[in-house]
């Protein structure tokens, strides 16, 4: 059985080499020596911006010399100088991390979910399966006592959950909690029953991501102003300051945006429409499906039930993050709730200036 990095290797090719520090550099057999020094200094520079990514750049063993910079702060850098001071051809891409491109790491684990459910099915629950746990987990929730298993891929069929704003309410997808039919991306059917499978790869993946781009647009920026009610409550139940958040956009300069620079913290746990925001959160997580996490060679299942739903969602902390004035075009903000530590970030995710999405990225706490 092929292991797993030797299954995407071969099943994805591409940009599926993360190195995070010097070593993983001098491991990169495809990269020259002559050059490992100035990968190196590249990828130091990155992450002194961005301490909080570990593993910022993407390479390609069939093109050594370029370099993907991961989408969601390669904004923040003059990509052409990089490429000047490294003598690499860096561009922005995630590569092959999960969720990225048609060929992802996420699609291949999606896959393997898939192998090992058939070899359940042929070969019953003591066949060799590339996550034994998983499986094991699998067999004791809802296939031991089956005469009838089924499995299929259903990840591209996800539906889209646009986001509602009032003044009393944040809603991803509306008011219906439970989701599994809309975020599933492998279903296995036991018996008739299906049962919703959520598949996530990576350290830190997204619960939920919807546009703002009609919300907060251009011109409201530049009349220094937001008249937009929806823009006012999103506003509002963040408890982001309003000329601060037009400050951010309105002064960015890519010059500035090349120096590493300290953001502010501000909690405003205390400021914050409590009620809208875990509004959002609940409606984001939902309820009725299986979170399957790939993370390294290990892989967390267990079902998203409404009570775990809901601890998700109890707000207890809201703290934002706001950039030194033209050094970024985002804001980010931190969200802790029992179960996850959610990373919020507003900002725009097509190259442009002003805020076209809002994502949610988590971490478990618990």
């Amino acid at each position: 059985m092929l292991k797993f990095t030797q299954y995407l290797s071969e099943a994805t090719g591409g940009y599926i080499h993360f190195p995070k520090n010097s070593e993983e550099v001098d491991a990169l057999d495809f990269v020259p020596d002559g050059k490992k020094d100035a990968l190196k200094d590249l990828l130091k520079t990155i992450q002194t911006n961005k301490s909080g990514v570990p593993d910022p750049i993407a390479m390609d063993a069939s093109n050594p010399n370029n370099v993907k910079v991961m989408r969601t702060i390669a904004l923040d850098f003059d990509l052409k100088a990089l490429t000047k001071t490294s003598g690499f051809k860096v561009s922005a891409g995630n590569g092959s991390r999960g969720g990225g491109g048609s060929k992802s790491k996420g699609f291949a684990f999606e896959d393997q979910i898939i192998q090992d459910v058939d070899r359940y099915i042929s070969q019953g629950p003591d066949a060799e399966f590339q996550f034994p746990d998983m499986m094991s987990k699998m067999h004791d929730a809802f296939l031991k006592d089956a005469t009838s298993i089924a499995v299929r891929s259903d990840g591209a069929a996800n539906t889209k959950r646009p986001l509602t704003v009032t003044d009393a309410s944040m809603l991803i997808g509306g008011r219906d909690l439970n989701v599994g039919p809309r975020v599933t991306d492998v279903t296995v059917t036991a018996d008739g029953k299906p049962y919703y499978l959520s598949a996530k790869f990576g350290g830190t993946v997204t619960f939920f991501n919807v546009g703002v781009g009609k919300i907060f647009t251009a011109k409201q920026f530049e009349d220094g102003k937001f008249t937009d009610r929806s823009a006012l409550n999103i506003l509002k139940a963040f408890g982001i300051d309003e000329k601060e958040f037009i400050e951010i956009f309105t002064s960015y300069d890519p010059r500035a945006a090349k120096k590493a620079s300290k953001k502010k913290r501000v909690d405003v746990t205390r400021k914050v429409n409590k009620k809208a925001l875990q509004q959002m959160l609940l409606t984001g997580v939902g309820y009725g499906y299986w979170m399957v996490h790939q993370k390294g060679k290990k892989v967390e299942f267990y079902e998203m039930t409404k009570r775990r739903m809901m601890q998700s969602a109890k707000v207890q902390s809201v703290t934002i993050l706001y950039p030194e004035p033209g050094s970024a075009k985002r804001l980010d903000i931190e969200v802790l709730t029992p179960r996850y530590e959610f990373k919020i970030n507003i900002r725009n995710k097509q190259g442009g200036l002003y805020p076209s999405h809002i994502m949610a990225d988590y971490k478990y706490r618990t």
